[in-house]
């Protein structure tokens, strides 16, 4: 009875701590976990970069007596190009075009490389595989995409464009050269997804038992680019939910109270889901639900139906509500980017409009 009262003063709190939650979106939180992945690979590949720089320089110096030393500047400028980004990436907004730009300057170095040592009949053509080793790692298979057209086109105009017809007699190495970038960019992508896998393996979140947001961006992953259509029950909707006044719990009852009602409240939202909806906690007291194959009507249906089940229960004796952000896939092909927006928008207009209720993203 004590620890009832004491809980129920607590959510009578003053109307000032009535205030919406000050915390990162999903959208920000998924823009943050993608910003440390790409840090946290600079900082692997740095030193095996280096050797390759060091490999390529004592190439270049054995034959220096044949080629001259025209090639110290673009191989200073290659690995001064690498310094400068690492560094400034580390404090931008936008790592990834600090480390594209990085990227860009060796496929140029080594066109020049080729160029200056006879073109399409040039010893070092093969070099044009080396930045095709770390298309994956860092990054997204768009990325990789354009960079791998980026290194074949660089490669055809170093030959076919320099002297075509050298290029014509020495095609088959040209052949060789653009099937080994393929071959490279296809066996990295493997080893890189066998990596992520690898740091997905921990998938639960310890306090509650449901998935983390590592299994959370394996899952949006698998879904983005999928057909969406509503009217073939192809659609997909995420329920943002966001536990209200969860600060007084934690604030005036102590955070092993807050755990218990986080575990309580997993659990039942987990009892009441449909059969193939998952669930994730993403952060403190936000909660993600991915239903597969729902429409808007579905959507609306099952967050009503977390909404109730949520209100009912009573946690070690504490009355709680959520706030739900709901949003369905568009037409066309899921964009988990867009989609993962608007479910951040509606969840913040459900705080806005009251609290305890759903609310559907256009």
């Amino acid at each position: 009875m004590i620890a009832s009262a004491k809980i129920a003063s607590a959510l009578r709190a003053p109307a000032d701590t009535d205030l919406l939650r000050q915390s990162d979106s999903l959208a920000e939180i998924r823009d943050n976990a993608r910003r440390e992945r790409l840090l946290d690979m600079q900082v692997r590949l740095r030193p095996y970069r280096t050797g390759c720089f060091a490999i390529l320089a004592l190439a270049l110096v054995s034959v220096s007596s044949e080629i001259g030393w025209w090639w110290v500047i673009p191989l200073t400028a290659g690995l001064a190009g690498f310094t400068v980004a690492d560094h400034f990436m580390q404090n931008s907004s936008h790592p990834g075009l600090w480390a594209a730009t990085a990227w860009g300057i060796l496929p140029l170095f080594l066109a020049d490389a080729v160029v200056t040592t006879g073109g399409a009949d040039s010893p070092v053509l093969m070099w044009f595989a080396l930045p095709a080793v770390t298309l994956g790692a860092r990054f997204s298979p768009r990325g990789v995409a354009l960079g791998t057209a980026y290194i074949l086109a660089l490669l055809l105009v170093g030959t076919f464009g320099l002297d075509q017809a050298t290029a014509s007699e020495h095609h088959k190495e040209v052949i060789a050269a653009a099937a080994l970038i393929l071959s490279t960019v296809t066996l990295s992508g493997a080893l890189v997804e066998s990596d992520r896998a690898h740091r997905r393996s921990s998938t639960l979140d310890p306090l509650t038992g449901l998935f983390n947001r590592n299994a959370l961006e394996q899952r949006l992953s698998e879904l983005d680019g999928q057909p969406s259509s509503e009217g073939e029950g192809l659609s997909h909707a995420l329920l943002l939910c966001d536990l209200d006044h969860f600060k007084r719990v934690n604030d005036q009852l102590g955070h092993a109270a807050g755990d218990k009602v986080l575990q309580d409240v997993a659990y039942t939202m987990r009892s009441v889901l449909r059969a193939g909806d998952s669930i994730y906690r993403i952060g403190g007291e936000e909660i993600l639900v991915v239903l597969p194959g729902a429409s808007k009507k579905d959507a609306a249906a099952v967050a009503e139906r977390l909404r109730k089940a949520v209100r009912a229960r009573r946690p070690v004796g504490v009355g709680v509500t959520i706030s739900i952000g709901a949003a369905v896939s568009k037409s066309d092909v899921v964009n988990t980017d867009d989609l993962v927006a608007r479910a951040d928008a509606a969840l913040y207009s459900a705080k806005a409009n009251g609290r305890d209720m759903v609310f559907m993203s256009n």
